[in-house]
């Protein structure tokens, strides 16, 4: 499991690519810049989780290999603020908007750079690397277009948008490993990744920044659409703005989120991909411990 040291190597690393690949100095300042808020690092820690139990071995070629994927995961995510005009508080919202897209796209260029910089002969890398990052802005175009509004096309939604980039994370690690890619990794990183963001979505509810409700067709949104009670009716209307704030204080909204059966929805939800996540797990040809290793991680179980 990573630790803070190793977590530490990993942000150097990020740094050191920066600095190395980046000439003009005042776009390597900021790139610095948007780096060096990041402090956690959950896609590079899957990549070595996966790339442990795979039995690799190689510490300076995983730390790499996971600095990598955290930047490419940066540019998206810088992307995706500026897509959703949201998180004000990056630095990132706080530019000209010209100019963090140029960054972020330059930040996505030379991520792909260093990850394929890693394996020689790696075609199959190259190609898996796209087809992941294809099928996460496929996921964010149908996102931004509303070309979904049902939950199962929600989930597909997360499915392509948050599940392609855990997979891609599990993934290479497991073919820094082995050199070989696995199928049933991809399948079941997916699941996590929906699960993932349907906790994020969950919890967004309750914050005051985030825009994502209003803005998008979220599968809690979803749900609430079908007007299973009049308190789904309510909330519609508390999110959408039309109540006045302090009609509706934090604790009352937690009870409105019960009554109206969304709360236990989406642990329903998240509970079946974890559920399918853990049948995948299963099925890989790896000690029970890792095995056990690899779900107790990815489920935050005994995690720090």
């Amino acid at each position: 499991m990573l630790n803070y040291l190793e977590n530490t190597k990993i942000k150097q690393k990020m740094s050191d690519f920066i600095q190395h690949a980046v000439r003009q100095n005042d776009l390597q300042k900021l790139l610095l810049e948007f780096t060096d808020i990041k402090n956690e690092f959950p896609f590079g820690q899957l990549a070595y989780q996966h790339y442990e139990a795979f039995g690799g071995q190689d510490e300076q070629a995983i730390t790499k290999l996971a600095a990598g994927v955290e930047l490419l995961i940066l540019s998206a995510d810088i992307l995706d603020d500026i897509e959703d005009q949201d998180n004000d508080s990056y630095p990132w919202m706080n530019v000209n908007q010209g100019v963090a897209v140029n960054a972020a796209t330059y930040l996505y260029t030379v991520s792909i750079q260093f990850i394929t910089s890693i394996c020689e002969n790696n075609s199959q890398l190259i190609e898996k690397l796209f087809h992941f990052i294809k099928m996460s802005m496929e996921g964010q175009h149908e996102d931004l277009s509303h070309l979904y509004g049902t939950e199962e096309e929600c989930v597909e939604v997360l499915r392509k948008k948050s599940g392609s980039l855990t997979a891609l994370s599990s993934v290479l690690g497991v073919y820094l490993a082995t050199r070989k890619m696995n199928a049933t990794v991809e399948s079941y990183s997916i699941y996590y990744g929906v699960a993932e963001q349907i906790s994020n979505d969950f919890f967004a509810l309750f914050s005051k920044t985030n825009g994502d409700f209003q803005k998008k067709q979220t599968l809690a949104f979803s749900y609430l659409q079908r007007h299973f009670n009049d308190v789904s009716l309510e909330l519609l209307s508390f999110f959408s703005n039309r109540l006045d704030e302090s009609e509706q204080k934090p604790f009352q909204l937690k009870q409105k989120l019960l009554e109206a059966g969304l709360t236990q929805y989406m642990v329903s939800m998240r509970e079946i991909m974890l559920l399918k996540m853990k049948q995948g797990i299963a099925q890989l040809d790896l000690p029970k411990t890792k095995k056990e290793q690899l779900y107790a991680y990815m489920t935050k179980e005994g995690n720090d």
